[in-house]
């Protein structure tokens, strides 16, 4: 089954809220960022977040490889990016508060044809991907240990 791309899904980001950057002109900060990471593939998404609490200025990216697929990373966080994972096909990225989190949490278990969860464990910012065509991870940032770690998944 594909991505769907209207209807439920929709409505669970709305509802959710995202912070999914699809068109919008890449801000300066995240232009330094990916030259400081030496970061030249292009970006096919973004978006802003407070991945370490207090620290605003961090962004998810999906850079793509002219291979196909790509890599989803975090960058302003730590020295060097920090890689979540790799995705085949297109990049689908976003990122949620919190509450957010919990809302599209609501939102796919009341879903019939979306299974998964997607459980926050600190006060910030989830990012979420698809890693193939009808399998997405959520990722949140561990203080403990100092890395991000899966707080989420769901299949469509």
């Amino acid at each position: 089954m594909a991505r769907p791309t209207s209807g439920f899904w929709l409505a669970a980001l709305a509802l959710a809220g995202a912070g999914i950057a699809v068109s919008a002109p890449r801000p300066a900060q995240l232009d330094a960022l990916l030259e400081r990471a030496r970061i030249d593939d292009p970006v096919a998404a973004w978006c802003a977040g407070e991945f370490a609490s207090g620290r605003s200025g961090g962004f998810a990216v999906a850079v793509s490889s002219p291979a196909g697929g790509g890599r989803y990373l975090v960058l302003g966080v730590k020295e060097a990016p920090a890689l979540l994972a790799p995705y085949s096909g297109g990049a689908d990225l976003a990122c949620y508060s919190a509450v957010e989190a919990k809302g599209l949490n609501q939102s796919i278990a009341a879903s019939r044809t979306i299974h998964g969860r997607v459980s926050a464990r600190w006060n910030t910012t989830v990012v979420c991907g698809f890693v193939e065509n009808t399998n997405a991870i959520c990722w949140q940032y561990s203080p403990e240990d100092r890395a991000f770690v899966k707080v989420g998944e769901w299949l469509t």
